[in-house]
């Protein structure tokens, strides 16, 4: 994986897509909202008080942030 980058596809994704990562993580929110931003009908959520594992730092907010894309996307 050291040497795999497959962000000139990004854009081929046809579903809708949730990007998200911690204020303190190792995916950084920056190269991860510029991920996003490649990804067509995307979404972008930082967890502030997280690093890599936020449905454990913040098990309330990570079910609120992905039940809320899954009801966009139902509907």
């Amino acid at each position: 994986m050291k040497n795999f980058d497959c962000t000139s596809r990004l854009s081929e994704i046809t579903c809708p897509t949730l990007y998200t990562c911690g204020g303190y993580d190792e995916a950084t929110p920056e190269s991860t909202q510029y991920f996003s931003s490649l990804t067509p009908d995307s979404e972008f959520h930082v967890f502030e008080n997280s690093a890599h594992l936020p449905y454990v730092e913040e098990p309330e907010e990570y079910l609120r942030v992905v039940r809320e894309f899954f009801r966009k996307i139902d509907s």
